[in-house]
């Protein structure tokens, strides 16, 4: 196999002059021989280096000691003269001490290698190396070169100092020296992406690249054989098969290829996946011998295979074991669920294409992944179910729903609505939830898509339908029947089921910091600050505990938290709460809007009480935007509204348009002042992009402008931004 040069490692070893011992341990074809070749061969290391290679034939003490002497017979002058006494039976007693007295009579420095030590199982002969290492004078190094980690007391070398110890890991090819080999060898430039895809799949294996350039050469498309280069390529295979999988016992061979179907493992996973009891010990053995094992954790708990080397085990069961694959994968569905490990769990399931048994775990456990803030896990999980699947099953159709009314995907949320409420189902589902009726409705007033009063509507449907305070989703129904009540401004009203939500202890935590957010809120409108100012600092903590800053329970309690600063007088502390939140929220269009709207209005309070009136200006303006996409805000923002338009000071009168501008035209003019596409407008807006045009132009017109710079300055002098 050729090579290339890599001064980094070389620089590495040869800066470890004074370790005693130099470890180089990783499986096949992670070129440990040729690096120390080239360090022996570099400018800076000037002594002279004796090389036993060892086989098969060397694992007796009689056979070993006489191939070291040999390998010493260059480096020791004298030593060749000696080798009928060292020829002696009794190593330690005879051979060890004259080898170690003759070592010692060098004054020069040498270093001794032992390639292939991996081929030495004998107990005599591993304890005899590990007395040669402990006597070595200072003057003297033992390179160990072996597949697998020598049986040698490493943890008391590790402890003195004296041992340095090279890995999978350090002798990866980075991505320079991945394209130089290609070069040499293929005489292919790779480009940038293609030579970070070749280090991804075979994660810097040397052999594995070196193999991938030599294909290279008669390669039409060189950037489609990289994205096919897979670990059951032929080539890799038979690497595989010869260097590796032929070494390994029958047993161990179809433990390994039956636990490659999962992607990381642990002991107990693999016993039950393998139908085994002794996996610990197998996975152990496995670590030891370097066989493409890669440790997850400092405990040794957990595990996953090289990438090549797994693909290359996955090929093999599908070979030797085909109908056996799904029920692989069901046994690791079903130990992976009840361990709560949902995510891996679903795509097990899928795979042993049981996509009932997947949809039953999407449908129970869905809520627990959204409260933790993984949002995108869930949205993963419909993608790999499939909208067909989803759409044949009421549980998950009605699950889709919530995710896509999160993710803010308005017309997807609309549709899996009218498929949940399309498929007949009675009773609970998987979640918790009393009905579907139940669940569509508390979505509905989660929201609030179709405006506040249809809001409030399905809210009071929502709590009668879930009447049983030990029920998962009580706490659910009864903040947003206080949240509803909140926004129409009925305060009074809203306390009773926030404080009930609140205080919920059996319910998902999301629903406890939204009802303390809002009653804060509430409380803070009734004049009672105190309360509402211990409940919000309550509700902020929780979320910055929980590690959700994006998350939608965030916005509420940057409101009640921010709103509880400004009446404290703290504005500037309370726009740095807010204005984020502000900023986090509009970046994703189709979200619920009376969040957004909260944190305008408080906004637009903490700026006129700081005597910020265009700051407050501006937030009202967006507030008049959002609420001009809604359906009904309802009466009670509409007058908070108004109440704050009215304490801000009077503008000069615009004059010199020949037409007012329409609601919407003043919405689409202060979203020209920024650097959104007419398309990106749309977006916002809820509007089609020729609607965004039809706009603009009669926008152009009205201010007599010829351009979108023109109309923004023509609408500064006008007053009307």
């Amino acid at each position: 196999m050729e090579w290339v040069r890599r001064p980094a490692l070389t620089r590495a070893l040869t800066a470890a002059r004074d370790a005693r011992l130099v470890v180089i341990c990783a499986p096949a074809g992670f070129g440990k021989t040729a690096a120390v070749s080239a360090w022996s061969a570099a400018a800076e290391e000037t002594r002279p280096f004796a090389w036993a290679s060892l086989d098969e034939h060397d694992n007796t003490p009689a056979a070993l000691w006489p191939t070291i002497v040999a390998a010493l017979d260059g480096v020791i002058p004298g030593l060749a003269g000696q080798r009928a006494d060292l020829g002696h039976q009794d190593v330690e007693g005879v051979v060890l001490p004259r080898l170690l007295n003759a070592i010692a009579a060098r004054p020069e420095p040498a270093v001794l290698v032992l390639d292939d030590f991996h081929v030495i199982q004998d107990q005599e002969c591993r304890r005899q190396v590990e007395t040669l290492v402990d006597r070595l004078p200072p003057t003297f190094q033992l390179v160990v070169i072996s597949r697998a980690v020598p049986a040698l007391p490493l943890t008391r070398y590790r402890a003195s100092g004296d041992s340095l110890e090279l890995g999978m890991a350090d002798l990866r090819f980075t991505r320079e020296e991945a394209t130089r080999l290609v070069r040499r060898i293929a005489g292919v430039h790779l480009r940038e992406a293609d030579v970070r895809d070749l280090i991804a799949r075979t994660e810097g294996w040397p052999a594995a690249i070196s193999l991938a350039a030599g294909a290279l050469r008669t390669a039409a498309d060189p950037a489609a054989f990289v994205a096919d280069f897979t670990g059951t390529h032929r080539l890799v295979l038979d690497y595989l098969s010869e260097e590796v999988l032929s070494r390994v016992p029958a047993a161990t061979r179809t433990f390994l290829t039956r636990v490659s179907t999962l992607g990381s493992f642990t002991a107990p996973l693999c016993d039950e996946v393998a139908e085994t009891t002794d996996a610990a010990e197998v996975l152990g053995e496995l670590e030891r011998a370097n066989l493409f094992l890669v440790p997850l954790d400092d405990h040794r708990r957990w595990y996953r295979f090289h990438r090549l080397f797994g693909e290359a085990l996955r090929g093999e069961l599908a070979r030797t074991e085909p109908g056996a694959v799904p029920a692989l994968h069901l046994r690791a569905s079903g130990w992976l669920s009840t361990r709560g490990l949902v995510d891996e769990a679903i795509g097990h399931a899928l795979a042993a294409d049981r996509a009932d048994l997947a949809a039953g775990l999407f449908a129970a456990r869905w809520g627990e992944y959204i409260d933790s803030g993984r949002l995108l896990t869930v949205r993963g999980w419909m993608e790999l179910i499939g909208a067909q699947r989803i759409g044949g099953d009421p549980r998950i159709s009605v699950c889709a729903a919530w995710i896509a009314a999160l993710s803010g995907d308005r017309p997807g949320t609309r549709h899996w609505l009218d498929v949940a409420e399309a498929l007949p189902y009675d009773g609970p589902l998987p979640d918790g939830s009393p009905s579907a009726r139940f669940a569509l409705s508390l979505l509905r007033a989660f929201f609030g898509f179709d405006g506040v009063p249809a809001m409030v509507a399905a809210a009071e449907t929502a709590a009668r339908l879930e009447p049983d305070p030990l029920g998962a989703w009580y706490a659910g129904a009864r903040f947003t029947l206080g949240y509803s009540r909140y926004l129409t401004g009925d305060l009074e009203a809203a306390i009773e089921p926030l404080e009930e939500a609140a205080q919920h202890t059996t319910t998902v935590p999301a629903f406890r910091t939204l009802a303390t957010s809002v009653l804060s809120l509430v409380l803070g409108a009734l004049g009672r600050t105190t309360q509402a100012a211990q409940l919000a600092r309550t509700a902020y903590r929780l979320v910055e505990t929980r590690g959700l800053p994006e998350s939608g329970t965030a916005a509420l309690a940057d409101a009640a938290w921010g709103a509880a600063l400004a009446r404290e007088g703290r504005h500037a502390e309370a726009r740095l709460v807010l204005e984020p939140a502000l900023a986090l929220r509009l970046t994703v269009v189709g979200l619920s809007a009376w969040p957004t709207l909260i944190l305008l209005i408080v906004l637009a309070d903490s700026a006129l009480g700081s005597g910020d009136a265009e700051t407050a200006r501006a937030f009202l303006g967006q507030a008049r935007d959002l609420v001009a996409t809604e359906r009904d805000c309802g009466e009670y923002i509409r007058t908070r509204l108004t109440q704050l338009r009215v304490r801000l000071p009077e503008t000069p009168a615009a004059s010199g348009a020949a037409e007012p501008l329409t609601q919407r035209e003043q919405a689409v003019l202060r979203l020209l002042r920024g650097d959104s596409s007419l398309r990106e407008i749309g977006h916002q807006l809820f509007v089609s992009t020729n609607t965004v045009k039809t706009h603009t132009r009669s926008i152009y017109r009205k201010l007599g402008a010829t351009s979108r710079d023109h109309a923004v300055r023509r609408a500064r002098e006008l007053g009307l931004l």
